[in-house]
């Protein structure tokens, strides 16, 4: 495997504090996660009691809210990466081990190269969608500053998000602080972010291996419904199952809060976006929205291939099998084993299932509540 396999994964949770050369993913840098979570939640409660001291102004409440959901779901992310990270650090190696013995056939590694590469597709996305975020929050301020001291001849500060700090920015020497620590807090919450959501894509997709190489399994040896050969696919079966139901409880609180608060995060963005002029709120906020509907796809997408692969299972043993030329007994197990594979594995978020119909729930539902607020506002 190339030099390129879990590359992004490894670097996010690496910029975040954690070692995942460790089987526990223990955290190296704990200093410094400690600084990013300080500098999320140094950052929340004053965008809400900003957004809150004028609800007649909707613009406003809804941009800190929108922001405020973002780093808290950040900091949750985190807190359960730190109370689970031994049960991930765990899977990921468990993951590594299984590719590493199966590369050593070059059309199983050819899987697994193909599906990593996908995985990367999808990492890379978002991760470039976060990193402009933090670009935006950070040049917007410095370009309008600049403009207005090019038509003025003062430089006018902005900060990268509006909220009550309990310094004041207008002064000098306290505005350049402000400016850094609203950038590192955009910063945190998109690094961790990133250091989740990636590593989830490339749990997905690796756990979706174990269930391809089980088709080719299939297609490599002829099925007659030998003892060792039923045992031998029923153990792998297992094994694939047993991974997905790992991952769907490891992240199952992050997906629950993440669409439990996914519809009004989308609805209260695009609001911004259905009012009319300009501020340096515009950049940062666009970029912000392309990003959150980037993580959201991502997360729907994968669950829905998880799912759909571990179904493909029960179609390849009906195809693959010699019906004919098996006992009834023999026949019969391996019905069961279709049995088994027509309940599909998924991620379960306590509530419902990640997958496609999800994300289109959650669209129409920010859809309803962005006409709700568009009621209010008249």
């Amino acid at each position: 495997m190339d030099a390129s396999y879990f590359a992004v994964q490894r670097r996010a949770l690496e910029i975040v504090g954690f070692d995942p050369s460790n089987p526990q993913l223990s955290l190296k840098h704990p200093i410094w996660a400690g600084i990013l979570v300080l500098s999320l939640v140094s950052h929340n409660w004053p965008m809400v009691v900003y957004g809150l001291q004028d609800l007649s102004d909707l613009t406003r409440l809804t941009d800190n809210f929108a922001v405020f959901m973002q780093g808290s779901q950040s900091t949750f992310k985190f807190l359960v990466m730190m109370a689970k990270r031994r049960r991930i650090g765990s899977l990921i190696h468990r993951l590594h081990e299984l590719n590493q013995a199966a590369s050593a056939t070059p059309n199983h590694l050819e899987k697994i190269e193909r599906e990593n590469q996908l995985d990367r597709y999808v990492a890379r996305s978002f991760r470039n969608a976060a990193y402009g975020v933090i670009c935006a929050s950070a040049i917007a301020p410095m370009l309008l500053g600049l403009w207005g001291y090019v038509e003025t001849g003062v430089f006018t500060p902005t900060t990268p998000m509006e909220f009550n700090f309990w310094l004041d920015e207008q002064n000098p020497h306290f505005y350049w602080p402000i400016y850094f620590w609203g950038v590192l807090g955009v910063a945190a919450a998109a690094w961790l972010a990133i250091a989740t959501d990636t590593l989830f894509s490339w749990l997905t997709h690796n756990v979706v291996i174990q269930f391809q190489l089980l088709e080719l399994v299939l297609e490599e040896k002829h099925l007659d419904g030998g003892d060792s050969r039923l045992g031998e696919f029923v153990s792998r079966h297992r094994i694939a199952l047993d991974l997905a139901k790992e991952l769907s409880s490891i992240f199952g609180e992050i997906v629950f809060v993440k669409y439990m608060l996914s519809y009004l995060q989308l609805c209260m963005l695009a609001f911004r976006f259905s009012r009319s002029g300009w501020s340096a709120q515009v950049p940062f906020r666009a970029t912000f929205l392309v990003a959150i509907i980037i993580q959201l796809s991502s997360y729907c997408y994968g669950g829905e291939y998880l799912k759909q692969q571990s179904l493909a299972i029960a179609h390849a043993v009906y195809g693959k099998c010699n019906w004919p030329e098996m006992t009834p007994k023999k026949r019969r197990l391996w019905q069961m084993v279709i049995m088994r594979a027509q309940r599909p594995a998924k991620i379960f978020g306590f509530m419902f299932d990640v997958d496609l119909p999800l994300l289109l729930w959650v669209i129409r539902t920010a859809g309803s509540f962005l006409a709700l607020l568009r009621t209010f506002e008249r």
